[in-house]
């Protein structure tokens, strides 16, 4: 018997998030684009707490019908 290890969602969001902030700080020298981009990350990173949010109230709702 081998266990399946699942790992959490919000971790791989948070790892790309993370890389694609150092990936833009790191090559980017124009203030205007590294605003832009840092505001992209952090609506995918909001995005990615949202839909984890509802999925989990969505399950409770299940489980108490």
């Amino acid at each position: 018997m081998s266990k399946k290890s699942k790992s959490n969602p919000l971790v791989t969001h948070f790892t790309i998030a993370i890389a694609a902030l150092a990936m833009l700080w790191l090559s980017t020298e124009d203030k205007d684009i590294l605003v832009l981009g840092n505001s992209l990350i952090l609506v995918y990173v909001v995005y990615a707490l949202a839909s984890r949010f509802v999925i989990g109230k969505k399950k409770n709702k299940h489980t108490h019908k």
